[in-house]
């Protein structure tokens, strides 16, 4: 059975490399295979792991793959692999998102409600072992001689006592500083580098905060022995184990700080459940020092590039807005914080449903799946949205790796590195809201959205509410990818004056109602901070408030946002609300009219 064998996925470029297979071998870890290598007489040998496929048929299957915390592969291991791929799907099975799930488990692993096959029972011992070696030579398979041996593991009833510690990586003290001069390991074997990801705003590589660096060797059945690493504060990594001829990379996002999750078509229910995980490519030995691993950036929406890159900027945006956070006294989001990039709609879009971290009353339930559209930022009903709606029951999509975050990058025009974070930053403040304001709260507003198909008119009952929650986000958003970008940035117009910041000041309202009245006010948490009369001209409301005079509405400053946040409870129903628990913390040099007449500027 020579040659390779692979399946079409309708060849989308975008989607990467398929994996191609080879042969399929004998395993020299089967239990007779290793019994015949042990040097000593065993008249009988115990299975201590099991080479198992698994066969989900539903989202429900998926779900409970999720919550075993195994980690996959969706190629069988006990073939040759010709080219090490972004993916692999079974030729038998058209559904690729059901494309059998391949792992080796302890024998006495509790086994979930999901169609299963055992494929081999395994006795399963160091690969550097002794007894792999002469199991290698048995099955005529190729053995990657170590310099030094690992120990024979002991037998304990039969067994060997022995799993594969996949914790084995080492990481880099967390220095602070530019990225990557990542300090060399003690011997070139040990494969080290550093991840980092292109700003093109400002024309940088940054560091990688965070992901996981998986490596395995290229000889066979080496996946199950797979070795991890997490990066430092820039981007460095370290796999503390000994390589000679080749390995293969990944990197995955999954900390606790935050899964990064990535779907590549709207119907992907894979990339929707599982944290991002793309291959990075094979790396030739024996010096695996120094490793570069980059990701640039494109606005190629449909490609593995960009989501690759998109992973690791919303990855970084979530330390970088604890930084901002701290600086002014504001608690960081929750942590393992569920982030789920989709193609979805045609534009770029957020949403912060903190469905993970929350419930879900049984009104939100009964909602149908175009009505939960615009709770997961999808705010105008397009074909793929409705598609990837339909394409799952209600209560699967609250239930299985339900999203905290949602990023949707639809807009090749608007995932430009300052867009995606502040995009990025806007949901991690309704995150940050959440852990103030409180689960009940956070599920009335969904409820609100779901019934209104996004924001309403403001005149709907919870409008108020919702007001309070999309001026926290609007102003963190803008202010916070201001401070990280100032004059250089992808607005329209003269960038040096039209900044984030000038934006925030310059809007007034997300939306009126019929009366004409703004009920979502953009910037009036900024200007109730910020000092107007020092203000560059371009971010003075002077023209702004009243275009027909040049008299100057915004006489407000000196509000915290500490002091904002510090009223943004589960009773916070309303800008007005708002504006009257906010009086208290005036300081002595602003009236009480002057705080009227700028907050009347904005409706109310």
């Amino acid at each position: 059975m020579g040659g390779g064998f692979v399946s079409d996925r309708g060849g989308d470029e975008g989607k990467g490399t398929m994996t191609v297979l080879g042969q399929k071998r004998s395993n020299p870890y089967a239990v007779e295979t290793i019994r015949q290598a042990y040097d000593g007489y065993l008249p009988t040998l115990n299975a201590n792991h099991l080479y198992v496929r698994f066969l989900p048929q539903d989202p429900q299957d998926i779900g409970e793959l999720l919550n075993t915390g195994l980690t996959f592969t969706d190629y069988p291991l006990d073939h040759d692999i010709v080219t090490m791929g972004d993916y692999y799907q079974d030729p038998s099975v058209t559904n690729p998102d059901y494309t059998p799930r391949y792992v080796v488990v302890e024998y006495n692993f509790v086994f979930p409600n999901v169609p299963y096959e055992i494929l081999e029972q395994l006795a399963l011992v160091p690969e550097d072992s002794r007894i792999a070696e002469k199991a290698f030579q048995l099955t005529g398979l190729e053995f990657e001689t170590p310099d030094v041996y690992a120990p024979n593991p002991s037998l304990v009833n039969g067994r060997f006592d022995f799993k594969p510690d996949h914790s084995g990586g080492m990481s880099q003290p967390a220095d602070p500083g530019q990225p990557c001069g990542c300090p060399l390991p003690d011997n070139v074997r040990k494969p080290s580098g550093c991840v980092t990801v292109f700003d093109n705003i400002l024309n940088r590589w940054e560091a990688v905060r965070a992901i996981k660096v998986l490596t395995s060797r290229t000889q066979f059945f080496g996946w199950v022995f797979h070795r991890t690493a997490v990066t430092n504060a820039k981007g460095c990594w370290e796999i503390n184990h000994k390589h000679r001829k080749n390995i293969h990379i990944w990197v995955k996002y999954e900390s606790p700080t935050c899964n990064v999750k990535v779907m590549e078509t709207a119907v992907g229910i894979w990339g929707y459940t599982w944290p991002y995980q793309p291959y990075i490519g094979k790396y030739g030995g024996p010096n695996f020092n120094n490793i570069g691993i980059g990701f640039n950036w494109t606005n190629s929406i449909d490609s593995k590039e960009f989501r690759n890159w998109a992973a690791a900027t919303a990855n970084n945006s979530i330390f970088e807005f604890q930084n901002y956070s701290a600086a002014i006294g504001l608690p960081n989001p929750p942590g393992n914080l569920k982030i789920l990039i989709t193609p979805w709609g045609n534009e770029t879009t957020g949403a912060t449903p903190m469905l993970d971290k929350s419930f879900i009353s049984s009104a939100i339930a009964a909602a149908t799946g175009t009505e939960l559209l615009p709770y997961l930022g999808v705010l105008t009903p397009v074909v793929g949205g409705l598609v990837v709606v339909a394409a799952l029951p209600l209560s699967l999509w609250l239930t299985i790796a339900a999203p905290d975050v949602v990023l949707n990058l639809a807009d090749p025009t608007e995932v430009n590195a300052d867009d995606v974070r502040e995009l990025a930053y806007h949901e991690l403040a309704h995150a940050q809201h959440f852990t103030q304001a409180g689960a009940w709260y956070w599920n009335e507003q969904a409820i609100y959205v779901i019934t209104h198909f996004g924001y309403g008119n403001g005149t709907a009952n919870g409008a108020g509410r919702c007001s309070v929650i999309e001026s926290w986000g609007w102003q963190n958003g803008r202010i916070a990818a201001h401070g990280r970008y100032g004059v250089n940035n992808s607005n329209v117009g003269n960038t040096s004056v039209n900044t984030w910041r000038r934006r925030l000041e310059g809007d007034f309202a997300w939306s009126l109602t019929p009366a004409g009245v703004a009920f979502i006010p953009w910037g009036w948490q900024w200007d109730i901070q910020d000092n107007n009369a020092t203000n560059p001209r371009n971010e003075r409301e002077s023209a702004l408030v009243n275009p027909d005079t040049t008299v100057n509405n915004d006489a407000v400053f000196g509000i915290t946002r500490a002091q904002i946040f510090s009223t943004m409870t589960s009773s916070m129903e309303s800008m007005p609300q708002m504006k009257g628990a906010l009086i208290p913390f005036l300081p002595g040099t602003v009236t009480t009219a002057q705080y009227n007449t700028l907050s009347g500027a904005y409706g109310f």
